[in-house]
């Protein structure tokens, strides 16, 4: 399989999604020449009592027949149930094999005489192949029965379209190849009308590869049993050769050239033999079938995603330390290796939240050199991953789920999840993990703000709130719709977001830095930064849904008061009611553009609105667009609010929700002692 890469190092951020650099081109080995795949084939014949037109076949698409003859005499062993299936190790040409034309994957999409389908469309024009069946004589190989060369087409095209639908590999195979191997098996394709057989290496592993190597070549699958031909593939790779020779350095070959040469060969498993145990009935067939349901339904356990991104996140702190990037000390405290009294004997700093900052700014790294130890580790470990900002930063969240104590299991899972959404894409931008303690590091993000630009020191101040937030429990992810107080379903991070473009948002973070180094609970403070108390005088905690109504999403406007006390409190019930009006008519524009006629088409679009409504709407909007400017800048003279359009860096974040029952948070046994109140 191969890893999913691109095709040059990105500069940009990683949110636009990143891979790693191509595989670089190598020319490719003069096909053989008739003698040696003459015996090969005798080979076959002789050592596994194949028949001569399964065992040309295989000798034919053999890149090098006469290593492969060599490696027959001792071949591989592949445990199956009730036997021993043998195999030989080789490189293929891949104009020389097919991938499977009943590709189990499609399996649920067929549609079968039963249904009395068949024949009523394309998708049902042929009824499904049969499964192959093991060939007379115990020979190792197939046989496939078809109605004609037309069935085959059909099958394969239905086959292919699966494939690129649901398990598309030409974005990884088009810079990597294919990697490792697939297995093969002579099979011969025999027809109901009057065609000749063929017989050809049809893939039992790896069909869904082999497809797209197929259409990255322009080649389609089902012409191959019938068009092979050794002197026209001795010419094509001589051209390719030459294309490559012409262009001097394997950087500058012609990224289509690059593309074709990494997918005329790939590796395989030559499937040519079967040995029974004693008693059993069980034949080449039936073998087959065995080995390849071991690889895929009676399958290892996936690691599953937390287990996936904690080795991802080791190996990128291994490639870093590798390159020299960091000292070894630097990567066992980024790793979680080093106790709070270790880290701080070492020199770095024991606070947990200083430590998540740290591992989140190398995680989105822009400098071109640790960026790209990031890729190399995350594409080496992984297929098909697209590096983007979501991607990168759960990984770091793994990293920093390591300085958690808690022992319970379902708390542990519950924190990890929601860490995962805690950091904002917004922290993909330019910022610092510095050593500035948490007074100094609030007034640089105050005086950010005041200036209408919050920028690096309200990004670290994020990065290192989110820590003590989400593990404290008091604020969590979207808990789902049932037995839910969130006054909105935002990711942690979108509201963390929030709170570091505003005073009030920036001495909320203070606050919990502050609490998290005297090992308490986040209290609330006013706008000011003052501590708030309850009518007992005791201190009160922040709460999720409190944290969410102090500060709405953007476009919400601010918390309404239930009973305003001031003009100041009026005017924030009636700018609430103004963001309610302005979502009411978006909602309403949507639904006038939802309307569709007979043809699909929106009505809006062909009739219109009333001319003189239309002016008196465009008025009305244009003498709002006109006041909200003034109203802005007002609000930046007074609070320091930024000018900056709330950027969204996370809306591919994915939502995610726990079952029932699974969504309890910090419980009084876990809270500090303290006169805290919630």
């Amino acid at each position: 399989m191969g890893t999913e890469i691109g095709e040059h190092l990105m500069e940009s951020s990683p949110a636009a999604g990143e891979t790693v650099l191509p595989r670089p081109v190598e020319n490719l080995p003069t096909p053989a020449l008739a003698p040696a795949t003459r015996k090969f084939a005798d080979k076959l014949v002789e050592r596994f009592k194949m028949g001569e037109s399964a065992a040309v076949a295989l000798a034919q698409a053999a890149v090098d027949p006469s290593a492969a003859r060599q490696a027959a005499e001792a071949p591989e062993r592949l445990p199956v149930p009730g036997g021993v299936i043998l195999a030989i190790r080789a490189d293929v040409w891949a104009r020389n094999i097919i991938p499977d034309p009943r590709n189990p994957r499609s399996g649920p999409s067929r549609r079968h005489p039963a249904s009395n389908l068949v024949g009523q469309s394309e998708n049902t024009r042929f009824r499904p192949l049969a499964e192959s069946i093991a060939a007379p004589g115990s020979r190792p190989e197939l046989f496939q029965r078809l109605a004609n060369q037309e069935h085959l087409a059909w099958a394969a095209q239905q086959a292919r379209d699966y494939v690129v639908d649901h398990n598309d590999w030409r974005d990884s195979i088009r810079h990597q190849g294919v990697m490792t191997e697939v297995w093969l098996a002579a099979t011969t394709f025999q027809h109901d009308d009057d065609t000749p057989s063929v017989t050809v290496p049809v893939t039992a592993e790896g069909s869904s590869r082999v497809t797209c190597v197929h259409d990255l070549l322009d080649l389609r699958s089902a012409d191959v049993p019938y068009i092979r031909d050794a002197t026209k593939l001795r010419a094509h790779i001589r051209k390719l050769n030459d294309a490559i020779a012409t262009a001097g350095d394997p950087g500058q070959v012609d990224p289509k050239v690059a593309i074709t040469v990494r997918c005329e060969k790939l590796p395989a498993l030559l499937l040519v033999g079967f040995e029974p145990h004693n008693g059993t009935t069980a034949d080449f067939g039936v073998a087959v079938k065995s080995l390849v349901a071991l690889r895929h339904v009676d399958y290892p356990k996936p690691w599953g995603e937390s287990a996936e991104n904690e080795a991802l996140a080791d190996a990128v702190v291994d490639e870093i330390e590798r390159r020299h990037l960091i000292t070894p000390a630097k990567a066992e405290w980024l790793r979680g290796a080093l106790t709070p009294e270790q880290a701080k004997a070492a020199g770095f700093n024991a606070d947990p939240s200083v430590r998540a900052a740290a591992i989140v700014r190398l995680f989105a790294e822009r400098d071109q050199f640790i960026h790209a130890a990031v890729r190399v580790a995350i594409t080496g470990q992984s297929t098909r991953k697209n590096i983007t900002t979501k991607l990168l930063l759960d990984v770091a969240s793994s990293l920093v789920m390591r300085s958690v104590s808690e022992e319970d299991s379902r708390k542990r899972e519950r924190m990890r999840k929601y860490l995962k959404s805690a950091f904002p894409g917004e922290l993909a931008k330019d910022w610092e993990a510095t050593l500035r303690g948490a007074d100094e590091l609030a007034q640089a993000a105050l005086d950010e703000v005041q200036q209408g630009d919050p920028g690096a020191a309200t990004r670290e101040l994020a990065a290192r709130s989110a820590y003590p937030l989400v593990i404290n429990g008091q604020l969590a992810g979207d808990r789902g719709t049932k037995n839910n107080d969130q006054p909105d379903r935002r990711q942690p991070g979108e509201v963390i977001d929030r709170m570091r473009t505003t005073q009030h948002g920036v001495h909320q973070l203070k606050q919990t830095l502050l609490d998290s180094a005297a090992a308490r609970r986040t209290r609330k403070v006013d706008e000011v930064g003052e501590i708030v108390q309850n009518a007992d005088g005791r201190d009160i905690l922040v709460t999720d849904s409190e944290l969410r109504r102090t500060f709405p999403a953007a476009g919400e406007g601010p918390s309404p008061t239930p009973a305003p006390r001031n003009a100041a409190e009026l005017l924030g019930n009636a700018l609430h009611a103004l963001a309610g009006s302005i979502q009411a008519v978006e909602s309403a524009v949507k639904a006038v553009e939802a309307i569709q006629s007979d043809d699909g088409t929106r009505v809006i679009d062909s009739l219109g609105a009333d001319r003189a409504d239309c002016e008196a709407w465009r008025n009305v909007l244009q003498d709002v667009l006109f006041k909200l400017p003034v109203w802005q800048q007002r609000n930046i003279q007074r609070h320091g609010i930024s000018l900056e359009d709330p950027i969204d860096a996370d809306e591919d974040l994915e939502d995610e929700e726990f079952g029932e029952g699974f969504d309890d948070q910090v419980t009084s046994e876990n809270r500090p002692s303290g006169s805290e109140v919630d």
